[in-house]
């Protein structure tokens, strides 16, 4: 009898658990394509309306189970269900048996009818989806019906997420019920087997003293698997603050080139009767560089993003460093050109690296940034070259010059190195990500500008301590 009951309770809590992993499945998918639609709403790129499809294919393909599964279709139409929520083949039977057996009990229900909820929301996350791309497709949609769309989703997030923790709730609280139960029967079977060998106390006594050194020895396993998880837990919560604080930073950021882009926009529609002239192409210009720039911020924080979420284990073949900083040089060089300014391409032809290149991407392009933006009617010089230990990367401009005291500031916060004040807003975003990225490549930065005529920076980077980002 205790075997059958510790079966079941097992097979329970692994039903249970693979309930809660398809929650966090059904909650990224709807996520990731939230943020898709968000992307493709503000760009018109059709790769994000194939992310948005794809990843909101996912909450859908669990409807599709619970739909099945509600009208007692066959078992393979509801796994398939599950199979489109990316849910573990192994634990689709338990999936399937755990519905079965506990759908008319009342945490159960109240489990299901949340993720009812969800799926109507997932539904009209799709049908919004829908109703914008055939606005963009036909050109009918502002910057204001884009605002608006943007509280809808936020709106729609919001109660998905609610729907989502009660899912869960609903559920850890129904398993506790159950394991308290099923505990219950354990207890008392125990204490008939005890009952029944009570006449072989003194061997009865030897292993329980064997059991308790053994609870001891998981007790300490267990607090040490304790302070892990809160050290984890420290270090996720680092890590939330840090994102924060990125966001924050690029809330306020954003939002002056999208008013900028607004007032030439209205400028230039107040215009549009007049015959053209070199006014008018000013105009239309500064709202190309305007959008270039909001553009290729937004693709960095991107950039950025992936390599905290997916690039831990990001594998890299080797590139053309050459190629990398030429691509750089190329989208730079229309701005440098307006200000008089020429960039120069110093890097071997033949040199190549492993290092993550989207990290590289991000510190040569902020580098780049800030030197066309500080260089008037001068020149700026990027270069790289290797050796059997290090990597160098250098921006060398003959602008205005960094003060010292600019320096000391990155310099102290750079060796600092402190995760919840790096990024600020001192002196903007762009260095603070180079230094924050530095910290995760165990490189270095040093920044010179002799006699005030410009300013150098260099980037060393280790390339036997970063084995595990190449």
């Amino acid at each position: 009898m205790l075997i059958v009951i510790n079966f079941y309770t097992i097979k329970t809590l692994s039903a249970t658990r693979a309930y809660v992993n398809g929650e966090s499945r059904y909650s990224k998918g709807h996520n990731i394509a939230t943020r898709n639609l968000i992307n493709y709403i503000f760009t018109s790129k059709n790769e994000y309306w194939t992310n948005f499809k794809a990843n909101l294919a996912i909450p859908i393909g669990d409807a599709k189970a619970r739909i099945a599964l509600e009208g007692e279709l066959d078992t393979e139409t509801i796994k398939q269900g599950f199979r489109e929520g990316q849910n573990s083949e192994e634990d689709l039977n338990d999936m399937i048996w755990l519905y079965k057996n506990f759908k008319n009990f009342s945490f159960f229900k109240n489990a299901i009818a949340e993720w009812k909820a969800g799926d109507e929301l997932n539904l009209e996350l799709y049908q919004t989806g829908h109703q914008v791309k055939e606005k963009l497709d036909n050109n009918e949609i502002d910057i204001d019906e884009k605002i608006q769309t943007l509280e809808i989703l936020d709106n729609i997030s919001k109660k998905i997420a609610i729907k989502e923790d009660n899912f869960s709730n609903s559920l850890g609280k129904g398993t506790r019920t159950v394991k308290y139960y099923l505990l219950l029967t354990n207890i008392f079977f125990i204490c008939i087997i005890i009952g029944s060998i009570s006449i072989y106390y003194s061997a009865m006594l030897r292993k329980i003293i064997k059991s308790k050194q053994e609870l001891n020895q998981q007790k300490e396993q267990l607090e040490a698997i304790i302070n892990d998880l809160e050290k984890t837990k420290q270090d996720l919560h680092s890590e939330i603050i840090q994102h924060k604080k990125i966001i924050g930073t690029v809330s306020h950021d954003i939002r002056s080139p999208l008013k900028y882009i607004q007032l030439i926009a209205k400028h230039l529609s107040s215009n549009t009767k007049k015959s053209k002239d070199a006014t008018l192409t000013k105009y239309v210009n500064s709202i190309y560089k305007s959008s270039s720039q909001l553009y290729e911020f937004t693709k960095t924080l991107i950039e950025y993003s992936k390599i905290y979420i997916e690039d831990r284990d990001y594998n890299q073949t080797p590139y053309s460093v050459y190629d990398l900083i030429e691509n750089k040089k190329n989208f730079f060089e229309e701005i440098a050109a307006n200000n008089g300014t020429k960039i120069i391409n110093k890097t071997d032809l033949n040199l190549k690296s492993d290092l993550n290149i989207r990290i590289i991407s991000i510190i040569i392009h902020n580098l780049i940034d800030n030197a066309v933006k500080n260089t008037f009617s001068g020149i700026i010089e990027i270069g790289a070259h290797i050796n059997s230990e290090n990597i160098t990367y250098w921006v060398k401009d003959t602008g205005s010059g960094m003060s010292q005291d600019i320096i000391d500031y990155y310099n102290s916060l750079f060796k600092n190195r402190d995760t919840e004040k790096l990024i600020l807003s001192t002196y903007g975003i762009g260095l603070h990500l180079v230094l924050e990225l530095l910290i995760i490549l165990k490189g270095d930065i040093s920044f010179s500008n002799p006699s005030n005529q410009g300013t150098t920076v260099t980037i060393d980077i280790n390339l036997k301590q970063n084995k595990s980002l190449i």
